[in-house]
């Protein structure tokens, strides 16, 4: 089972950790008490794109913007089902879904200035 920190306990860690999804046994180690964790959804999304270089969370380039690097996290899912889901119609849906919501946060980001 993966947890992360509440909403109310993220003030009193290091910011790192706000972001940070680990199974208990790395929390104890962190000294984080159970009280101040929430369980993580079976299947999940964190910050950044690890790899074997290192991680990546975001960048800015002159010219090109802003990016920012999540992944999505399916830990039970087996083969067969990576198979199916990851072919077409699946991913197509999920990633019409997550543009909508991408262009919601971002307007209203933007209007909040104005």
């Amino acid at each position: 089972m993966n947890y992360r920190l509440k909403q109310e306990a993220v003030p009193f860690f290091k910011e790192k950790y706000a972001k940070a999804i680990y199974i208990f046994d790395v929390w104890d180690k962190i000294g984080v008490d159970i009280v101040a964790l929430e369980k993580v959804e079976e299947c999940f999304i964190s910050y950044g794109h690890e790899s074997n270089k290192g991680s990546s969370l975001a960048g800015w380039e002159d010219g090109k913007g802003s990016r920012f690097h999540f992944t999505l996290n399916f830990p039970s899912m087996k083969f067969k089902e990576h198979d199916k889901f990851s072919n077409g119609k699946v991913i197509r849906e999920m990633m019409n879904q997550v543009q909508s919501q991408l262009d919601y946060l971002y307007t209203s980001f933007n209007t909040v200035d104005e």
